[in-house]
């Protein structure tokens, strides 16, 4: 098993500038990697020849900035030979660094690094196994924070239980399962539009260049963390809540790109305030570390078609209600897609179909998730 966990660190001056030394350095080599097209650790001993300060970086740290590179190129081939539009890595500054194997040490409230020096940890919550990998980054609002990636023998033991919800992710509410339970869409960016609007507005008046400009960055800067801090607490809730309580979570195989592509009547933005991308990442590893299951199947015409008898019944988006013409089912739109959703993932697993019965038709209960992550 490996874990990631992520804390905040606290460097004083003296080391924060060692930092950015370390960065700017790696920066160097980086962008010295990309116009040169070398993209293999065993040309650092001639950077170092030719540039000492670069022996005062980790040479750890300095050899996954050039691995880095050939592995984003890796995965910018893969994603042309499917046919995706990929650009070409052009160069940028390095706002973290890499150290892997060695070269760490985490000492109750103090991480060590070599070439840099000790720093404040708060280590909010246990490391699990054994540290494979720290990362350092600096954020656009001058906070440090430090990633440990930890490694463990243990495998999940793969679950037994029986528990399965189908989810229906929309936009009116975030969420509908098949046992009627509906998640309010908290709308973070939505409802903090105005203030944002307002400091952005504040910045765009000051002089480019100027101290006071600086300021106001720092400031848009954290009104966009808070918002993006409040989503993430709300998704880590509602993914842990799922996890917890079902074996088995079907959901629909969202192509978010190609939704926000169509441009659907303007709701592009609703649609990232959403999160689902997001959702769907937090759902998975946390299913995974607890060995439960989770299931994606083709959304299509999962609100239209009829989960009794199959009917496909046509709808806008302004529809909140599937009514069948055949059957005479009549259900809550986003119930009725979560009961395909779930009976689409018990068809692909070669399961009998679930009844209606079986998959529940409790009444639908307007919730909101308050459990912990």
């Amino acid at each position: 098993m490996r874990y990631v966990t992520r804390y905040r660190i606290y460097p004083n001056k003296e080391t924060e500038q060692r930092l950015f030394s370390a960065f700017n350095r790696c920066t160097y080599v980086r962008n010295w990697c990309l116009d040169h097209k070398i993209f293999k650790d065993s040309i650092l001993p001639k950077l170092k020849q030719e540039h000492p300060e670069l022996k005062e970086v980790h040479s750890k740290v300095l050899q996954n900035v050039v691995q880095q590179i050939g592995q984003n190129l890796t995965g910018l081939k893969k994603a042309k030979e499917i046919g995706r539009k990929v650009g070409k890595l052009r160069n940028k500054r390095v706002h973290s660094i890499i150290y892997e194997q060695s070269g760490f040490k985490i000492n109750g409230d103090l991480l060590s690094l070599s070439k840099i020096g000790d720093i404040p940890i708060v280590i909010s919550r246990p490391i699990i196994g054994k540290i494979k990998q720290i990362s350092v980054k600096h954020n656009k609002t001058h906070k440090w924070f430090v990633s440990v990636i930890s490694e463990t023998s243990d495998k999940p033991t793969k679950t037994n239980g029986t528990q399965c919800v189908g989810i229906d992710l929309n936009l009116d509410t975030f969420s509908t399962d098949t046992d009627g339970k509906v998640v309010d869409n908290p709308r973070k960016l939505r409802t903090s539009e105005k203030r944002l609007r307002r400091t952005q507005r504040k910045m765009s008046r000051k002089v480019k260049g100027s101290r006071n400009r600086r300021k106001q960055r720092l400031i848009l800067a954290k009104s966009h963390e808070r918002v993006k801090n409040q989503r993430d607490d709300f998704l880590h809730k509602w993914s842990r809540y799922y996890v917890d309580n079902y074996d088995h979570i079907a959901m629909e195989d969202l192509n978010i790109g190609n939704m926000v592509s169509q441009h659907l009547h303007g709701l592009n933005k609703s649609i990232y305030d959403a999160g689902w991308r997001r959702a769907r990442y937090f759902i998975t590893y946390k299913a995974e570390s607890a060995g439960k299951y989770v299931y994606f199947v083709n959304p299509a015409y999962t609100s239209q078609d009829c989960f009794m008898c199959g009917t496909r019944v046509p709808k806008t988006l302004a529809d909140h209600t599937h009514s069948c013409p055949e059957c005479g089912y009549t259900a809550p739109r986003d119930f009725n897609a979560a009961q395909n959703i779930l009976k689409r993932a018990c068809v692909g697993l070669d399961t009998p179909e679930l009844t209606l019965v079986e998959i529940g038709t409790s009444a639908l209960v307007q919730t909101s998730v308050s459990s912990s992550r």
